[in-house]
């Protein structure tokens, strides 16, 4: 099927809508269109030559379809692959449902009445059941009650202090915090790219392998249309000043949860300056972070204390002179 603009006939197959042409549209937040394709493969966008997401109008209608579902109460998990018509059926089915209602009943619609403490409930409890697809689930509905800088502060780092809270008073093992971590890994995507911002290299040092606050601080530098090259956790001076190099990255940023004032962390610390040169800026953020101020001082580097101020880093990391 084709329709005309007045000049060309243009294909409703053909890819030329922006991902954020398509969140406009559609409602969705472009982190929950990301992650239901990443996911559920619910739309397969084409790319461009740069690597851009370009979507038809026949994807901005599947999106659309999806978010009327799953706001009547649907899984994601369960409409995904649903062919077009399948998904007609059931968006014309919940709005005759909705329609019987009486108006006093009705809701703003699942997320939309869930409040961030709810929320955070649910995905504690995920953790402690060391259920990610769930936790996955919770984070898809926070997404679309909250902005991305609300779903950062008022959920994902609550969740990253009540994890660490419970794990130092023996509540909670290693193995729950790997649940979490990976569950908001797979939700924010860490391998998509801001390409053409400038390039930060993010993960934690040798001997540091609590990376949650890294993969928030990783999507925090994204929204702000930084590269950012997430190289993990745990990972030697060595190969994180290589990434850089080789990325000719600005910056360089780091989280240290645990241990504190650790030897072998202010020596990694060290030898990451060493290597890097003078000209690239460092930052490291993480409760155990202000243990080691001494040695970033000494180093030239800046400790962040939360979000506000890693966002006040990049931008006068992205100031600096190459």
């Amino acid at each position: 099927m084709i329709w005309t603009t007045g000049e060309s006939p243009v294909s409703r197959t053909q890819a030329r809508h922006p991902i954020g042409v398509v969140s406009t549209r559609t409602g969705l937040p472009q982190d929950v269109i990301r992650a239901w394709e990443r996911r559920y493969e619910a739309v397969t966008p084409t790319r461009s030559g740069t690597g851009r997401r370009l979507y038809s109008d026949e994807d901005l209608e599947r999106f659309r379809l999806l978010k009327a579902v799953v706001d009547s109460g649907r899984r994601i998990s369960d409409v995904a692959q649903l062919p077009r018509k399948e998904l007609e059926r059931l968006a014309a089915e919940d709005r005759e449902a909705v329609g019987r209602v009486p108006p006093a009943r009705r809701g703003g619609g699942r997320t939309d009445s869930r409040s961030a403490p709810a929320l955070l409930s649910e995905a504690i409890a995920a953790v402690i059941d060391l259920d990610a697809p769930r936790l996955g689930e919770v984070l898809e509905r926070a997404s679309l009650a909250m902005s991305s800088f609300a779903l950062r502060a008022e959920l994902l780092v609550p969740l990253m202090r009540e994890i660490g809270d419970r794990w130092r008073e023996g509540e909670l093992r290693v193995a729950h915090e790997h649940v979490a971590s990976a569950a908001v890994r797979s939700f924010l995507g860490m391998s998509r790219s801001q390409a053409g911002g400038p390039v930060i290299v993010m993960g934690t040092p040798a001997g540091a392998r609590h990376e949650f606050g890294a993969l928030i601080a990783a999507d925090c530098a994204r929204d702000l249309g930084w590269d950012v090259v997430y190289a993990g956790a745990d990972l030697p001076a060595e190969d994180l000043a290589s990434t850089a190099v080789s990325r000719d990255a600005v910056a360089v940023a780091l989280s240290i949860v645990y241990p504190g004032s650790s030897p072998a962390i202010r020596e990694e610390l060290l030898r990451l300056r060493r290597l890097v040169g003078s000209e690239k800026a460092i930052a490291v953020g993480g409760a155990a972070a202000a243990e080691y101020a001494a040695t970033l001082r000494e180093i030239g580097a800046t400790t962040v204390a939360d979000l506000e101020s890693f966002q006040e880093f990049l931008a006068r990391s992205a100031r600096r002179p190459r």
